[in-house]
């Protein structure tokens, strides 16, 4: 009996060690973490909303997880953009979209932490090519199959059309929500 109570009296030490340990480093990393994820964000969206220096966050956009207004080194606005998630074939797809002040595309990022479509089918939409053939346009676009303008990756169907469908949620979001910007 005494042997057992020692065994968990010890046990019972390395377990709060090594929680503490655990919490700790949590504690340390947990502001570097989150740095970093802002700062992909914001690469992000310079990458689709090009001569943007700053981004400020914007009330609920409908249909969008986020929107930002971006600002040229003077602070006046050049554009918004939005991310939003599609359900692609291997799971959920984030959008990012930039939306000129004319309500014209100004580009298009695909991918997210949680990407996982095909390789070699599905994930080529996160290829420039794919992205850029968005640009210039205004909402609603549409994949070829569909009457549209954008070429669907071979083989990769439901990919396309998510981010297709995706990016025209987006840009028509984005839009409606440019009249109450400035």
């Amino acid at each position: 009996m005494r042997d057992i109570l020692r065994l968990g009296l010890k046990l019972l030490i390395i377990s709060a060690v090594g929680g503490l340990a655990l919490g700790l480093t949590n504690a340390v990393t947990e502001g570097p973490i989150a740095a970093q994820q802002v700062a992909a964000a914001d690469e992000a969206r310079k990458q689709v909303l090009p001569g943007a220096e700053t981004f400020e966050a914007l009330d609920a956009v409908e249909g969008l997880d986020e929107a930002h207004a971006g600002r040229d080194g003077s602070g006046a606005l050049i554009g918004l953009t939005g991310k939003i998630t599609a359900q692609g074939y291997g799971g959920p797809i984030e959008v990012t979209v930039g939306v000129g002040t004319d309500g014209a595309i100004t580009g298009v990022s695909v991918g997210g932490a949680d990407f996982k479509e095909t390789a070699g089918l599905g994930a080529r939409t996160k290829e420039p090519w794919f992205a850029e053939q968005f640009a210039g346009k205004t909402a609603p676009v549409q994949l070829k199959q569909d009457g549209g303008e954008i070429d669907a990756v071979a083989s990769a169907t439901i990919s396309s059309s998510a981010v297709t469908q995706a990016v025209d949620a987006a840009a028509a979001a984005l839009a409606a929500a440019m009249q109450g910007v400035q």
